[in-house]
């Protein structure tokens, strides 16, 4: 029994496997990021970003979008637009996180790749929008400067337009209410004016009834007819 268990070898242990790193999250062709101080409240701000419909208002890069899923999420939307001079599609899926960021990515279209997002954080001074663009057109003709300047341009162009059109809306509004509000004594009708009986201005004298003038009767002379 004792030779028996000095001839039982020991089987090798087998080292456990290495786990897997974690996936990363890769961005191809170039990556601009950019950000602007609204001066509006951040939930204004987040309306805007979030309807991606109205998008092509403030966009240097695309000049349409149709909604193609309206309900669910995420949304759908057809991105259409020009690109260096060159008609570009993109079908893309949005995902709001409410109140916070909106962000999409391209599901099928021309591009080789492109996502971005909108980041709204709220300031003392009102909120800041940081927008973020990855964009890979996979065209030849056009190396990584001239889509990093096409990218950078999509960047500062909507977020300046953002602004803008945010700020214009609020300084509208507030007109509008400084408008609408009513002023102190405005509820209570004006109180009647009492008025002085006007006085008489004595006007000038009337001359009285003068006596008639007599008329003088002129005596005709007869002359004699010639006796003596």
């Amino acid at each position: 029994m004792d030779d028996r268990r000095r001839r039982r070898r020991r089987r090798p242990r087998i080292a456990p496997a290495p786990a897997a790193p974690s996936p990363e999250v890769v961005r191809r062709g170039v990556v601009v990021t950019a950000q602007r101080v609204f001066r509006v409240p951040a939930a204004t701000a987040y309306g805007m970003a979030s309807r991606l419909e109205h998008l092509p208002r403030w966009s240097n890069l695309w000049l349409r979008c149709d909604p193609v899923q309206r309900r669910g999420a995420p949304r759908t939307l057809r991105l259409r637009g020009f690109l260096a001079g060159l008609p570009v599609e993109a079908v893309v899926r949005a995902e709001v996180e409410p109140g916070r960021a909106v962000r999409w990515r391209q599901a099928y279209g021309t591009l080789l790749h492109y996502a971005a997002s909108l980041e709204v954080e709220p300031a003392e001074e009102g909120c800041h929008v940081r927008y973020t663009v990855e964009l890979d057109p996979g065209i030849e003709m056009l190396d990584e400067g001239a889509v990093r300047l096409v990218a950078v341009q999509e960047v500062e162009h909507t977020l300046d337009r953002m602004r803008w059109s945010a700020e214009r809306e609020r300084v509208a509004e507030e007109i509008r209410l400084m408008k609408a509000k009513p002023t102190p004594d405005a509820g209570s009708p004006p109180a009647p004016e009492t008025l002085a009986p006007p006085t008489e201005v004595p006007g000038p004298e009337e001359p009285g009834p003068q006596p008639g003038k007599r008329r003088r009767r002129r005596r005709r002379r007869r002359t004699g007819g010639g006796g003596t």
